[in-house]
């Protein structure tokens, strides 16, 4: 019988190793890291303990949620337990910080206390993370006492939702991982120029065409969630702690809107919900009292979903180009004794600030919203810098700091992230906290997850913790490395490049190499060419694999059978200048340089991202070139590409030219292309020049010259400055 006891002492004995082994994981694991912890000796059986459940309402809840948390992680079902030993709730006037709490775990007693119910929960998510993650018959805690509260109160992440729709399902699980580092705000943007993403009743236009629209390739993308949806997803929130803060774009940012009900804005027609990215010229009709009608009529019902103290209403990036030329516009400015369009948008965001307040709601904007003046109540959030931060605080404004995920891994690593500060020095009572947006331009289910995380452990420990030891904190997201493994999300590496992808001509061999760096090592990258080849499934490679005259191609990654990256698409055109050295009378900008020497005649077409690689470009000069195709050849069409983004100084030339010569000295010209797109066009343009020569000639020498816009316009930002060309391809057929 004694050798038996003293059996399955050892056992214990081992297990007790086993699960706090150094190797594998630290024993306190917490992240955010609690503001004190002290060790005390023994464990606490859990699998041998009963939970008191709370008379208290809210308690009883918050005790019901760790119960079935517990049950979810580990098995153990701590409400069919009797035992001496207890877990209990309760709140202590003793503890003065709003969401601060307290432990204390002895050998036979779990007590959790806090100043209110927000901060039983955060000790509860404390506990979670002292658990082991696979599930077990015996769990013993060690013995601790932790005392602990935030930082700052403001401790928030923000999801764009409207450039690329998330599922409930998604929103809830990220809501699940925001709560359980204690983040206790989401900042929810639902409407932008690309999707309208709330159900209004009173307007269902805003969902059967804002929440919608016409891709590239045909396909109709969007969503939206139903007002039934939204209330379910708050709730879910509200019981994880975490409030939800709406943000309805405005004046700007609205072309959903527009496309839905276009009698809001001031040309009246001809919109479509936005299928590109960028400031667009098209805002709400800032003169039209039907404008603000809608939007109050938008905001009740916003309201009435939301209850949260806090709108956040936008208010960046709003040009006043559509204001200027428009007659009522100018009007509301005479009539309100306005000097110009930023009081115009100051008046705008004032009047909406009013509604707001006698609803009782406090007004949240992008810190334009200083622009043209803003009453001080208003909270700004920062997003432009220390610059703004002071400005906002030296108007007596509450403000928010930003720190943007959607930020690549080679800008913001973990460790710039851990580091970072949302602190104003001598004014740091203004900053409420930080955020840290993800916008989704770039971003879908896919691969949100490797922009969050391991960076959102990371601020969660700056706001709750403020400035702690980086290499301890690395220590203990090991756990959490584990823990993410088991809830399939699949991270991003601390420091390295998720994944980039290259492709590029070699005239030597005659075919095209793709090129791939990826940072996580369990990542599988297949391209697909969507032909019959390999059965249809797309093909695996590493590094590098040659590929001979594709057409169009797309390249993503996978990890655990699982896509893991949105597509990177390629589009290739073979013709007869690919390969030859082209003759540049003028070098393009270093900076837009494409394929180096053979920029011109590699055989890849230009994306619609100006800034990626696919395009060469001229500040203020005309692009002029041309090949020697060798010897006299027949030529039957010509064609260049050529960018247009307005906002971003790229505007189409003027006109194409195409020039033939036998000597390369004596050129004839064979075509002049003009062009009816207005400058004043915001949106992403790839305009085609092209020339079908009717008789079929013979040259061996063909030019192109692209003549420069010019210096850009008067109504434009940069007034004055010069514009760039943008090209992609010389296709010689």
């Amino acid at each position: 019988m004694k050798h038996r006891q003293l059996l399955i002492i050892v056992l214990r004995l081992m297990f007790v190793l086993a699960f706090f082994d150094s190797s594998a994981q630290p024993s306190i694991s917490i992240i955010p890291k609690p503001k004190e912890i002290i060790s005390g000796k023994g464990y606490f059986p859990l699998h041998d303990a009963r939970l008191v459940l709370p008379a208290d309402v809210d308690q009883k809840r918050i005790a019901l949620f760790f119960a079935d948390a517990v049950l979810q992680q580990t098995g153990i079902d701590l409400l069919k337990k009797k035992s001496i030993n207890s877990i209990s709730f309760g709140y202590s006037k003793s503890i003065q910080q709003q969401e601060g709490y307290e432990i204390s775990i002895t050998p036979n007693k779990i007590s959790i206390t806090a100043k209110n119910r927000s901060g039983l929960l955060w000790a509860v998510q404390s506990i979670r993370q002292l658990l082991p993650l696979e599930k077990k018959d015996e769990v013993l805690i060690p013995c601790l006492e932790i005392k602990d509260f935030p930082l700052y109160p403001w401790r928030s992440n923000m999801l764009d939702v409207s450039r690329h729709f998330f599922t409930v399902e998604f929103i809830k699980k990220h809501i699940d991982m925001l709560s359980y580092y204690k983040f206790n705000t989401f900042h929810w943007h639902l409407t932008d120029d690309q999707g309208w993403r709330i159900e209004i009743k009173k307007y269902p236009e805003l969902t059967s065409i804002g929440a919608w629209r016409n891709e590239a390739n045909g396909e109709k993308y969007g969503g939206f969630y139903t007002q039934e949806e939204i209330k379910e997803v708050v709730k879910y929130a509200q019981e994880r702690n975490i409030t939800i803060i709406p943000e309805i774009e405005m004046p700007g940012h609205c072309l959903a809107a527009l496309a839905s009900y276009p009698e809001l804005s001031c040309r009246k027609s001809g919109f479509e919900v936005a299928t590109y990215w960028g400031v667009i010229n098209d805002v709400y009709c800032a003169g039209n009292e039907k404008t603000y009608k809608f939007i109050e009529d938008v905001l009740d019902e916003v309201l009435t979903l939301f209850p949260s103290k806090y709108i956040h209403i936008g208010g960046d990036e709003v040009p006043k180009y559509r204001w200027q030329q428009c007659s009522v516009c100018q009007q509301k400015i005479k009539d309100e004794h306005l000097q110009n369009e930023h009081e115009l948008q100051s008046y705008f965001v004032k009047r909406i600030q009013k509604y707001l307040q006698s609803k009782g709601r406090t007004l949240i904007g992008w810190d334009e919203i200083l622009e043209g003046g803003i009453t001080d109540d208003a909270i700004i959030e920062v997003w432009r810098g220390p610059e703004k931060a002071n400005e906002a605080i030296a108007n007596n404004n509450k403000i928010i700091q930003t720190l943007y995920f959607d930020s690549p891994m080679s800008s913001l690593n973990l460790s710039k992230t851990f580091n970072y500060d949302p602190a104003v020095a001598n004014h740091n009572d203004n900053v409420l906290g930080a955020e840290c947006p993800l916008w989704t331009e770039g971003i879908t289910e896919y691969n949100a997850d490797y922009m969050l995380y391991p960076r959102l452990q990371a601020f969660s420990e700056v706001l709750w913790s403020g400035k702690t030891d980086f290499d301890d904190f690395r220590n203990r997201l090991k756990y959490h490395y584990a823990l993410m493994d088991k809830k399939d999300i699949l991270y991003g590496d601390e420091n390295k490049i998720f994944l980039n992808v290259s492709l590029k001509y070699i005239p030597e061999e005659k075919y095209w190499r793709l090129y791939e760096k990826h940072g996580i090592n369990d990542m599988v990258i297949c391209y697909d060419d969507g032909g019959d080849n390999h059965d249809n499934k797309p093909t695996a490679f590493s590094d590098s694999i040659s590929l001979i005259n594709p057409t169009s191609f797309s390249v993503a990654a996978f990890r655990h059978g699982k896509q893991a990256s949105m597509p990177v698409n390629f589009y290739v055109e073979d013709h007869k200048a690919v390969g030859i050295t082209p003759v540049f009378k003028t070098d393009c900008n270093k900076k837009y340089n494409k394929g180096g020497i053979y920029g011109m005649t590699d055989g890849i077409l230009g994306s619609s991202n100006f800034s990626n690689g696919t395009w060469m470009a001229w500040l203020g000069e005309n692009m002029e070139m041309y090949v020697d195709l060798d010897s006299s050849t027949t030529i039957h069409y010509l064609q260049i590409n050529c960018m247009q983004q307005t906002q971003s100084w790229i505007l189409l030339p003027k006109y194409v030219e195409f020039f033939i010569s036998d000597d390369g000295n004596n050129w004839k010209q064979i075509a002049h292309i003009t062009h009816t797109v207005p400058a004043d066009d915001f949106k992403p343009i790839i305009h085609k020049f092209s020339y079908q020569i009717p008789d079929k000639l013979k040259a061996r020498y063909v030019k192109v010259v692209a003549t420069n816009f010019g210096k850009l316009p008067e109504w434009h930002n940069g007034a004055g400055e010069d514009a760039w060309v943008f090209a992609d391809e010389f296709i010689v057929r």
